[in-house]
């Protein structure tokens, strides 16, 4: 069983990977024959990371990085900014270069050929695109980089020492990255001053490179995922 794990789709197909020190089988899912089958072996084992599809690329990035059998071997070290990238038609394995600047992944989504993150850096947030070129192997080393944005807005307090954030992105076809924020206190810390939330919905635009507030999730909708669909 996987806990935490990345999950993203990928030509019409599901993808998902991490979430397991027993295994770093990339598992798809194919919804017209309604069959899982395991299509490749990621080159490193995560926990609590993200995924996403771009592309044509299932890209796994942040999380921890685990090792061994059973639970009590996780020897765990911190994957953080760094990002796998599984280019799905040929099978073949890349890895981009780090986020800039240090940083762990919390949230990731892809729009068209660009993958979008929102890292955290302990006491602020930052936003990230990247584009892995021409989507072979090689090419989402070499041919791609790294675009800092404006990082999303936090209400005062909710970023910092003691807080931890949680992030759902999904794009909405190629011209919005949303996202749902969700911040609380870090069990034994004192975060004062700090107001844990849940559901903030913020919607990126991608032309104007501009952050705005949408309506919050309904209540009772806690650590909640999301998807995107055009209507």
């Amino acid at each position: 069983p996987r806990k935490k794990f990345a999950a993203a789709a990928v030509g019409g197909r599901i993808y998902v990977a991490g979430g397991s020190a027993r295994t770093a089988a990339v598992e798809e899912y194919d919804p017209v024959a309604d069959a899982w089958r395991v299509v490749s072996e990621a080159p490193r084992r995560r926990y609590g990371c993200a995924g996403a599809g771009a592309g044509g690329v299932f890209y796994v990035a942040g999380g921890v990085a685990v090792s061994g059998d059973g639970a009590r071997a996780l020897g765990a070290h911190v994957c953080a900014g760094s990002v796998d990238a599984l280019h799905v038609a040929s099978g073949t394995w890349a890895r981009p270069r780090a986020l800039p600047g240090g940083g762990c992944v919390v949230g990731a989504c892809g729009v068209g050929d660009h993958l979008y993150v929102v890292a955290s850096h302990a006491v602020e947030l930052s936003f990230w695109r990247w584009h892995g070129g021409a989507g072979r192997g090689s090419d989402l080393r070499a041919g791609g980089g790294w675009v800092a944005l404006e990082a999303p807005p936090m209400p005062r307090g909710s970023v910092g020492l003691g807080m931890a954030v949680r992030v759902t992105m999904a794009g909405i076809g190629r011209e919005t990255v949303t996202a749902v924020m969700s911040a609380a206190a870090v069990r034994g810390h004192n975060a004062a001053g700090a107001g844990p939330f849940e559901g903030m919905v913020l919607a990126y635009d991608i032309a104007g490179g501009k952050w705005s507030r949408a309506p919050d999730l309904p209540p009772g909708f806690r650590r909640a995922a999301c998807a995107g669909v055009e209507c």
